[in-house]
């Protein structure tokens, strides 16, 4: 038995610090999903925060012929979902640069700054296979295991996200 499948097994058994030292390496990228997905570090911090209890508390629906990786990813983006569809979201939030997105400086080159506001203009699902692809770099099939989708339907949605991405006059080039 390897030493994650032991974790697995005790964090089931309901050893806190198992599933700390399960899910503590995948904090990272579960936050960078999540400010991808919110536009804010305070927003994103609290979603992973929610997410990591919700995993806790569910634990023992984990399958343990799955990975851990994906499982918690699709906690955190439902999260980022719920936060999003709040009643209180679109009252709070304006469109706008994306809080303290741990760029010291905003970019300088246009391009850049037209492509963030073109990929946070996607419909959610769009955006979600951008950011577990692009930003969290992904294979297509770990992105398919988050969705809950088969690695050709996930190659499909990104196709269809880029050619969205393609189409948008923030991304376009100017004539």
């Amino acid at each position: 038995m390897s030493l994650a499948q032991v974790l697995v097994h005790d964090a089931l058994a309901g050893d806190e610090q198992a599933f700390v030292t399960l899910v503590e390496p995948l904090l990272p990228a579960a936050y960078r999903l999540a400010v991808g997905m919110l536009r804010s570090e305070s927003e994103a911090e609290d979603a992973v925060q929610e997410a990591v209890f919700k995993a806790w508390r569910h634990f023992g629906r984990f399958r343990t012929d799955t990975e851990l990786r994906p499982w918690l990813f699709t906690i955190v983006a439902n999260e980022c979902r719920r936060q999003r569809r709040s009643r209180w979201w679109s009252v709070i939030k304006q469109p706008g640069p994306v809080e303290g997105a741990g760029d010291p400086e905003p970019p300088t080159d246009p391009s850049v700054a037209g492509l963030r506001v073109a990929v946070y203009r996607l419909p959610h699902d769009q955006r979600l296979v951008v950011i577990l692809r692009y930003y969290l770099d992904l294979s297509f099939k770990e992105v398919g295991q988050t969705l809950g989708i088969s690695t050709k339907a996930a190659k499909s949605r990104t196709y269809r996200a880029l050619e969205r991405l393609r189409l948008s006059p923030e991304v376009l080039p100017d004539e």
